[in-house]
């Protein structure tokens, strides 16, 4: 069976296999549930796992060095500057 490993604060620290009845106890301050749903970072509220936000990651800013190999005028360098600095 798995289940879910969740702090005081309500956050699942963890998720483990476990038969219910192995002599095994959840580290101190936190509580195990049986639940097939929720992973680490997520989170239990009143009886239900939130998952947690997938962030979008930041896109990669260009180097200088980038933007002048993409550049094929000086103004054209110009306007790459300009806009990735605005």
């Amino acid at each position: 069976m798995r289940y879910i490993i969740i702090d005081a604060d309500g956050l699942i620290t963890n998720a483990i296999e476990w038969d219910g009845e192995a002599e095994w106890s959840p580290p101190e301050g936190c509580t195990a549930i049986e639940s097939e749903a929720g992973s680490p970072g997520d989170s239990y509220i009143d009886g239900a796992v939130v998952l947690a936000p997938v962030l979008e990651p930041e896109p990669a800013v260009p180097t200088f060095e980038e933007l002048v190999a993409q550049a094929t005028s000086f103004e054209e360098l110009k306007a790459l500057v300009a806009a990735k600095i605005a």
